[in-house]
């Protein structure tokens, strides 16, 4: 009965600890869209790309310690105007801690 019990709260408590996690953005389809940004630039798609995993590979090492709210605010408001982006996430989630100068060079994007 004990091991039951057991297992049941750690299966309940699973999805709030991978909730806890960073979200899961589409990268792929926001960097089809991405623009050039000068006149050589010609793999806006590729450079975006690392950009972008980069801001998640940073969200993830630091996610911990951010301010829940926070984070919520700045993965609702990368949905608003346009493509959802990690780097426009940990630049929102940076500049509301206070903490800008580890921002990543943000790539301007084409809003739809």
């Amino acid at each position: 009965m004990y091991r039951i019990a057991s297992m049941t709260l750690l299966l309940l408590a699973a999805p709030a600890a991978m909730a806890q996690g960073v979200p899961r953005l589409d990268i792929e389809a926001t960097c089809r869209s991405a623009p050039a940004l000068a006149p050589g630039d010609s793999s806006p798609y590729q450079e975006c790309m690392r950009d972008e995993t980069d801001a998640r590979t940073q969200l993830e090492q630091q996610w911990a310690g951010f301010n829940p709210g926070q984070r919520e605010m700045c993965f609702q408001e990368t949905h608003v105007g346009g493509s959802p982006s990690y780097v426009d996430v940990l630049t929102c989630i940076q500049m509301a801690s206070g903490n800008p100068s580890t921002a990543p060079a943000r790539r301007a994007r084409q809003v739809r």
